[in-house]
């Protein structure tokens, strides 16, 4: 409910996502409609966009235009997709902790478009509450419907053991690091346009394969 008062306050702004992060994982906590589910997909499957700069940085990174020459340049594959995915200009805003980044709250727009003035304030507003509440779930609370609006809970983590499952027989079967394994999973996932929940739960039905001889997958 948080996620959807914050959208109500911001005109401009045709969608809200929220991933927390650390150094080596990313897990996308909500997305208001598909085109933000979109654009957090091709963030984490391609490892570069806004919302890895922001938290990187600690600060927030806005790209009015994902079509002018510097952001492009920027994340030369990101940019557009997330232009083909609907989303013309995309902000994200570090949700932090002290000096500590839990995770990023992006925005975007349909159209390319500025993120300033009032509209900016608040959603560094809508950021910070957003921070407050997952500081509380991780104190203790396991509610999500503040941030969500209803989550199935039990669903996504079967999902997410599904990716680890996945990633520990591609390990197995290329003879690399789990840290490459899952990046070659994320890397098949985008190429063929599929979530990578779908491709991992193929992998664990035998139904894909990773072998040496191919960069993606084999059925």
């Amino acid at each position: 409910m948080l996620c959807r008062a914050g959208l109500g306050r911001l005109p401009g702004i045709g969608g809200v996502g929220v991933t927390m992060m650390t150094a080596a994982a990313q897990q996308v906590r909500y997305a208001s409609d598909a085109i933000s589910a979109q654009v957090e997909q091709l963030q984490f499957l391609l490892g570069e966009g806004p919302c890895q700069d922001a938290y990187g940085s600690a600060g927030p990174v806005l790209a009015d235009d994902l079509e002018a020459p510097g952001w492009k340049e920027r994340w030369p594959t990101f940019a557009p997709a997330a232009v083909l995915a609907g989303a013309h200009a995309v902000f994200a805003v570090p949700l932090l902790v002290g000096h500590s980044g839990l995770g990023v709250l992006d925005l975007y727009r349909d159209t390319a478009g500025t993120l300033a003035g009032q509209e900016l304030t608040d959603a560094l507003i809508l950021a910070d509450a957003i921070t407050d509440l997952l500081l509380a779930e991780t104190a203790g609370r396991t509610d999500d419907d503040d941030l969500t609006g209803g989550t199935d809970g039990d669903a996504y983590l079967l999902q997410r053991a599904t990716v680890h499952q996945a990633t520990g027989m591609i390990s197995v079967q290329l003879g690399v690091p789990v840290k490459d394994a899952f990046a070659r999973l994320r890397a098949y996932a985008f190429a063929i346009g599929r979530n990578l929940d779908d491709v991992a739960a193929d992998v664990v039905a035998r139904l894909v394969r990773f072998n040496d001889r191919d960069s993606d997958g084999s059925r």
